[in-house]
Parts: C-alpha cells; structure tokens; sequence
C-alpha cells in the first residue's frame, strides 16, 4: 500500500493512457519519453547517464545522482518498497530540483493544532472554538509564514476563569514539513518508467 495513497491514485488517473518511446538507448545513457497517445497532458521524460537520472515534466524536474552505483534505474528498482517509490531514500539522492521537494504541510499543521487543543480543552473549555474563530477571521494559516504567525498571536481564556491564558508551547520543536506532491509524483513517473522499460525489454529479448 502507499504511503501517500492519494497521489499514487493520482498518478495512475495521470498516466492511465501514457506509452513508452524509447528516444536514445546506449548502455548507461538513455532518454525515455512516456505519454498519451491522444496528446493529454502529463508527459514526462527520463534521462540517464552513469550515476544519474533525471526526470523532466509538467510537474518540474528532478535529478538524483548516486555514487558508486551507476545505473540509477537500477538503483530506484532494487530500493522501491513493493512496487512503491522509497520516497526518503530517494531524497537522499536528490541533487538538484526546480520545483520544492519538501515544503510546508498544512494538513500535518491543522493535525498538530487540533492535537493541542484537545489536550488544553479540558482545562480551558472553548479553546478550540476560540482557535477557528480566531484563525478564520485573521490569518490564512495554508501558508507557512501567516500559520506561524497565527500561533504566536493566539491567547485564550474563559470568561470568568483566573490565571495565564492558554498559548500553544514548544512550537518551535513542531515538524510540519512534508514531500511536495510534484516530488512524490515524479518518483511515481520514475518507478513507472523503469518498469515499462524492463517490460519493453524483456518482450524484445
């Protein structure tokens, strides 16, 4: 099963009519093109040489580069999980990107936030309403600067309850960085490739 199951769906919508042109194939450098046959978008080329693979599409591009392997289908192949991508490896090997690989999760934010405010719930009952009232009326919390803002800022306390009112604490040990859905795309595209090129070579052999 995925570990992002909602992009592996996507893809496979994506790609659902895509075909393999083989464009250059010489031992360690090749250029693999996958498309629709009806000219549909999501085309994506893969380009080798040794110790490198590059992939090129609407979804960005991405290079890994390994040493002292050099065959990166191989590679990619033997460290898939099943027949899914091994997202946190591969990212070891990234070495260049034009589009974020990781970046800023707003549902890994909004999990963390409503996991804090039921723990204070108790203590501070209306804490969680305060919180989307709040946050709603001011701050726009998908994007990654406002969000931290919008935690910084909030204060609750009950009317009529005494003490210190309710802060979210330790914000700064949150981890709310998650893979970018075009990285986790492109590995798809990588894996899939690979394995309609051994395909294609297997039936020629």
């Amino acid at each position: 099963m995925s570990e992002y199951p909602e992009i592996a769906a996507r893809f496979a919508r994506d790609t659902a009519g895509h075909k393999l042109t083989v464009l250059h194939d010489d031992g360690l450098y090749r250029h693999l093109r996958l498309e629709a046959q009806d000219g549909s978008g999501y085309r994506f080329d893969l380009h080798t040489s040794p110790n490198r693979l590059m992939f090129h599409g609407e979804v960005g591009t991405y290079i890994f580069s390994v040493w002292p392997t050099a065959d990166l289908f191989r590679v990619f192949s033997e460290s898939s999980v099943g027949d899914q991508p091994n997202f946190g490896y591969w990212m070891e090997k990234l070495a260049a990107w034009n589009e974020p690989a990781i970046q800023f999760s707003c549902d890994l934010f909004n999990k963390k936030v409503a996991g804090e405010l039921a723990k204070a719930e108790g203590f501070f009952p209306g804490v969680t309403a305060a919180w989307e009232s709040f946050a709603s009326a001011e701050y726009n919390t998908e994007y990654e600067q406002v969000a931290w803002e919008a935690l910084a800022a909030f204060e609750y306390l009950p009317e009529g309850q005494w003490g210190d009112a309710w802060r979210f604490r330790y914000t700064s040990e949150w981890k709310l960085d998650d893979y970018d859905w075009r990285y986790l795309w492109a590995c798809h595209a990588a894996l899939y490739g690979i394995a309609k090129y051994d395909a294609a070579k297997a039936v020629a052999a």
